[in-house]
């Protein structure tokens, strides 16, 4: 009997952004769909594509009337409404469908940045030191500079400019004023690590593994600083897309290499991984790594990320979805 596979995702005609330029990462997310859709082809299975519209009840609705072995999860969020995301994949625990990715819990939890710093510090892990602030309560900063504000429950960088990166008491209050104003009224602000830049993927669901490490590389003007912005990410032509690149496999001594693997591996074990997850890393002046972010709901798309690690360690794209369907059926 042949598997019959079910694609969920955000309708990216009906779920309008609301902040300019943002149209890019949220009409994105079809190349991932697409990508899925035609690996799913591969494998020889059924499939379906199935767009999701909010209000969350007419998510439910449309999500009942699947008839599948298993959904593909590529819900990421209604833009205005990050929540939804695992509020989406409680409802598929409710009604008992089996997805891939991580449980609705996990994706609470790494939904919010603050929260999940905390929990990997308490597991002894290295973070950033980090505030959640708003405009009323810059009085109580005390980190030092320099800093990057951020917001708490974003991903795909959005928010990020060049200016998120602060040196001084003005700077910050004018970008925590605008996160804060933009992205629900508070602001992560941690201390910033200008180090090299990692992350790298882990598939699994009570044995986890580590599938590669990349590194970000920057080729910047002095003037800017080396982050992840947006437009790094999406607008072609742009300082930051021309000047960011990745090295897969990332060129580190065995040591180093141990050093990210163990650190990954027990940041996503601190916050209770199931299916696959990529770990965002920096190295600081000491050389030690501290993790900037555990994604668990990270990009499929090709030649990106998670897909460009599998293929570095020899496995098609075709082969990565299977591993992530057959974790999904696995748990239930």
């Amino acid at each position: 009997m042949t598997l019959k596979v079910a694609i969920i995702y955000n309708d990216p005609f009906t779920d309008e952004p609301n902040r300019a330029g943002e149209e890019e990462a949220i009409v994105g997310v079809l190349e991932e769909v697409f990508a899925v859709r035609d690996a799913l082809k591969e494998l020889k299975y059924d499939w379906e594509q199935v767009a999701l519209h909010k209000p969350l009840e007419e998510a439910r609705r449309i999500m009942s009337s699947i008839r599948a072995d298993v959904i593909f999860n590529l819900f990421e969020g209604f833009d205005d409404a990050p929540q939804s995301e695992p509020l989406v994949a409680r409802m598929m625990e409710d009604m008992r469908i089996r997805f891939t990715g991580n449980p609705s819990h996990v994706l609470e939890l790494t939904l919010d940045k603050a929260r999940t710093k905390e929990v990997i510090k308490q597991h002894g892990i290295h973070t950033p030191e980090y505030q959640v602030l708003t405009p009323q309560t810059l009085d109580n900063f005390c980190l030092r500079f320099p800093c990057i504000v951020k917001p708490c429950d974003e991903d795909a960088s959005h928010g990020l400019l060049p200016e998120n990166v602060v040196r001084d008491r003005k700077q910050l209050a004018r970008q925590v004023q605008r996160i804060s104003g933009e992205f629900r009224g508070y602001a992560l602000v941690e201390e910033f690590i200008d180090g090299r830049e990692f992350n790298a993927s882990v598939i699994g669901n009570h044995e986890l593994e580590l599938i590669e490490i990349s590194e970000i590389t920057y080729m910047l003007p002095p003037d800017l600083p080396h982050i992840l912005t947006f437009e790094s990410k999406w607008f072609e032509g742009t300082p930051y897309y021309r000047g960011t690149g990745v090295q897969c496999p990332a060129q580190v001594s065995p040591e180093l290499r141990q050093t990210i693997r163990d650190t990954v591996l027990a940041s996503c074990r601190a916050v209770g991984i199931s299916g696959y997850a990529r770990v965002d890393m920096r190295q600081d002046t000491d050389g030690a790594i501290r993790v900037l972010e555990v994604n668990a709901n990270p990009d499929l798309s090709p030649e990106l990320g998670i897909a460009l690690q599998s293929e570095k360690r020899g496995w098609s794209y075709a082969t990565l979805i299977r591993n992530i369907i057959d974790l999904a059926l696995e748990r239930i």
